[in-house]
């Protein structure tokens, strides 16, 4: 999910937006943050020589939380993943969103507040997934268009969320 010039919302874990876009292209919501790296062992080899900073212009709102994020930071590996140690939320019926994610809830209601455009991307708009789909809806005042790119597009949710929005289908 994506809010076109604004930034990326996305309620995945994985690392796809960060290796797409480069260290140089996002920031989670405080441009220049340094990420932290491992202990030992660096894995992956690339940049542990020196810190590696965000400092790209796009900010990513990963609202469920991140296989490279754990309670002590962001990391540039997906290693918290593996070892079990993630900052996640589970895709389950009712979830509660860790207060350690609230600073990326709060980037994520700047993101889609007052924007005009929209890109839902693969998005399924579970409906179990309540708080995430009030945040959806928080750019009803402002937003014009939407453009869903999905096999299943679930167009009558994406109108509900975004009644007054003129909605393409793409899939």
């Amino acid at each position: 999910v994506g809010a076109l010039g604004r930034g990326i919302i996305t309620t995945n874990y994985d690392l796809l937006a960060e290796y797409c876009l480069g260290t140089k292209g996002f920031n989670y919501g405080s441009i220049r943050e340094v990420l932290k790296g491992p202990n030992r062992y660096p894995y992956p080899f690339v940049g542990w020589r020196r810190p590696v900073a965000l400092t790209g212009s796009i900010p990513i709102a990963k609202v469920h939380g991140s296989i490279s994020w754990d309670a002590h930071g962001f990391y540039s590996d997906g290693r918290r993943g593996i070892t079990g140690n993630a900052l996640m939320v589970a895709p389950t019926q009712g979830k509660t969103i860790p207060s350690l994610l609230m600073p990326i809830w709060d980037l994520a209601a700047s993101i889609v507040t007052g924007a005009r455009r929209a890109m839902l991307f693969g998005c399924g708009l579970n409906v179990y997934d309540e708080e995430f789909l009030t945040l959806l809806k928080r750019g009803h005042p402002t937003l014009e268009s939407v453009l869903v790119v999905d096999v299943d597009p679930k167009i009558d949710r994406v109108k509900q969320l975004w009644p007054n929005a003129d909605i393409t289908e793409s899939k």
